[in-house]
């Protein structure tokens, strides 16, 4: 097959592959290359490329030629063959993130979110290691987004949030874990959700109210009293009020 003026690929590949055989590898790159040069469409060709240069030991060149194929694969509609790609390029390759990341949103696509999840947990990891805590948070809420009530990733994400400044972000998050905890009936992990947003804002009356229901459900109706007796304005709440007649009915008072 000829392409270009005066370019054999056959000729070249056979060369290219004769140079392997006799263990050349660098001179079969270079064959190869000059193949990639002329037909920059034959992926087989790259991920050959990449194969060699990982014999070789040279990983970052081997990552770039299989981010190559893999992203054409994307580009294409081949998910499946990305999702191949870059399997291969991150266990030759694992500190390579956003490869780690890219096939996190592969695994995505294709619904398998467990596969997704377990790399998206990885590149929080590394994040966090390298103290990047804005690049954690972002990865944290794309795994809420796979699991919106996951409670353990809402509760990381809310301490990042502390961290990072941002207290009311952080009094949301850790209001949704607790309504998670709560219907799970992980009351005392529920609680202590609760706890750090009225540590943040001890007068907080969504949480007051949720720590008040919560000491109900327990059978503690003078917890319940007592967390109540914290809302401010409690008399405008009629919210409030209606719960504070259940809890007066539970201990009996007036």
């Amino acid at each position: 097959m000829a392409l270009g003026f005066g370019f054999n690929k056959a000729k070249v590949l056979a060369s290219a592959e004769k140079y392997v055989q006799q263990g050349k590898l660098q001179n079969a790159i270079s064959e190869y290359e000059k193949v990639s040069k002329e037909d920059a469409k034959d992926l087989t060709v790259l991920n050959t490329i990449g194969d060699l240069y990982a014999r070789l030991g040279q990983t970052d060149k081997a990552t770039n030629y299989f981010r190559k194929v893999g992203d054409s694969y994307a580009h294409d509609g081949f998910t499946v063959k990305a999702i191949a790609m870059y399997k291969k390029l991150t266990k030759l390759n694992p500190g390579a993130v956003e490869a780690v990341q890219r096939l996190a949103e592969f695994y995505t696509q294709q619904g398998l979110y467990n596969d997704a999840r377990q790399q998206y947990v990885a590149v929080a990891d590394h994040w966090l290691k390298n103290n990047d805590q804005q690049a954690a948070a972002g990865i944290f809420n794309k795994m809420l987004e796979l699991d919106p009530d996951n409670a353990a990733v809402q509760t990381k994400l809310a301490d990042l949030y502390i961290k990072l400044g941002k207290k009311e972000d952080a009094k949301n998050i850790f209001f949704r874990a607790s309504e998670s905890l709560h219907m799970r009936g992980a009351l005392d992990a529920a609680d202590e959700a609760l706890s750090k947003i009225l540590h943040l804002d001890p007068t907080n009356t969504r949480a007051l109210m949720k720590r008040a229901q919560i000491s109900m459900d327990q059978g503690d109706g003078a917890s319940a009293s007592k967390f109540l007796a914290q809302i401010p304005e409690l008399e405008k709440n009629a919210d409030g009020l209606a719960l504070l007649l259940r809890t007066n009915m539970m201990t009996g008072a007036a």
